[in-house]
């Protein structure tokens, strides 16, 4: 048994895989795979490009929590939790995943104990489309900024976990304007286009208005005539514990997955709507970033920022990082946004805030909260 130990540890398996497609899969595939087996791809294509990678058999040894041998998927570079996409074991085959940039890393781990066939995998590149899990992403037409190809075709299924919603906003919009006959973009609330006939299509300069799934599928479609290009589209998604919108006059908002680390690479927005005439206190309970950059004394990669109002046009309040907890903050009107973005590296345990909103002023000097229906006696108050 000492004997085949040494000789495991001998395995050669992982690399560096960069051409379009490719295939990868455990030691010995279809045959049992060696014990103490640690294997690491990293999948680089083409900046712009996304990763898809589909696993066709699938087979390790189970356990609830994946402890023994098990398969990790992370955008970009490996060992950063906070850029896990899945972890996965035993035989039901993992989903089909996309990165949400041009590299991809897939490690494959195996103990002492009870080996089995293991897997196979394939992956390409993709310069649009696919399914997208991630809790936030971008979505561009191909090449953009520059003008889309024609004759192009792109389909992204965005797909959150159960339960969820998905936001989708778009932020850049210019496609061929004919009527929208020719180039187009089409959202559908849910993963097919059998009701297209329902749905409607956007073309020209003016961007598609924001969206929010009923369930946990969203499906965009792009597609390309043969003639006559723009510049194309930029959108954000965002799900589940990333995105919400708050109607509570009181209420609770953490980072995802709050107080483990949250993921990289992702950008999360929350909006506080309460009814006119009432005004919000925001409150830090916790704050726990990437630290700011010591070159520039500013918070360039990881960072919460507060607007007030229901956009990011709105007036900024302030834009946080490390772990000093700002003020209170009171609103003008009767909306909050909160925009979460972290970079690809570097996690944290995120932040933690309360709100209460009221038709009320609030003393600065004995911190109670004084209603009044009447707003002429708001002079009497000075708010934070």
């Amino acid at each position: 048994m000492l004997i085949d130990f040494f000789l495991f540890t001998g395995v050669k398996c992982g690399g560096v895989l960069s051409a379009p497609v490719g295939h990868l899969s455990s030691p010995n595939f279809p045959k049992v795979y060696p014990p103490y087996t640690e294997c690491t791809w990293l999948i680089v294509v083409s900046e712009g490009s996304t990763v898809q990678l589909a696993f066709h058999e699938f087979n390790l040894e189970y356990h609830d929590t994946c402890e023994y041998d098990y398969v990790k998927i992370y955008n970009g570079a490996s060992r950063d939790e906070g850029n896990l996409l899945g972890t996965f074991c035993g035989s039901q085959l993992p989903p089909n995943l996309t990165s949400s940039w041009h590299v991809l890393s897939v490690i494959f781990h195996s103990d002492k104990h009870v080996g089995s066939s293991g897997f196979s995998a394939t992956y390409r590149k993709d310069i649009c489309g696919g399914v997208l899990t991630s809790l936030s992403g971008v979505i561009t037409s191909p090449d953009y900024p520059d003008n889309y190809p024609n004759n192009a075709e792109c389909h992204w299924l965005i797909s959150a976990a159960p339960h969820s919603k998905i936001r989708l906003v778009f932020t850049d919009f210019q496609l061929e304007s004919q009527e929208c006959n020719f180039d187009y973009v089409a959202v559908f609330d849910g993963s097919s286009q059998e009701e297209e006939e329902q749905v409607r299509h956007y073309c020209g300069t003016t961007k598609p208005p924001d969206t929010r799934s009923s369930s946990n599928e969203l499906l965009v479609v792009f597609k390309s005539d043969f003639n006559i290009g723009g510049r194309g589209f930029k959108a954000y998604f965002s799900s589940g514990e990333c995105q919400d919108v708050f109607t509570a006059v009181k209420g609770n908002i953490t980072s995802p997955r709050y107080p483990d680390m949250y993921p990289n690479n992702i950008i999360c927005q929350w909006n506080i709507q309460l009814p006119l005439g009432f005004r919000i206190k925001l409150f830090f309970r916790d704050l726990k970033l990437e630290e700011m950059n010591t070159l520039t004394d500013d918070c360039d990669y990881d960072y919460l920022a507060v607007y007030d109002g229901q956009s990011t046009g709105d007036k900024l309040l302030g834009r946080w990082c490390g772990t000093d907890l700002p003020p209170p903050l009171i609103s003008a009107k009767n909306n909050l946004l909160l925009v979460l973005v972290t970079d690809r590296d570097t996690a944290n345990k995120g932040f933690s805030v309360s709100y209460i909103g009221s038709k009320s002023c609030i003393c600065v000097y004995c911190h109670s909260i004084h209603f009044k229906v009447n707003w002429n006696w708001a002079p009497t108050c000075q708010f934070w």
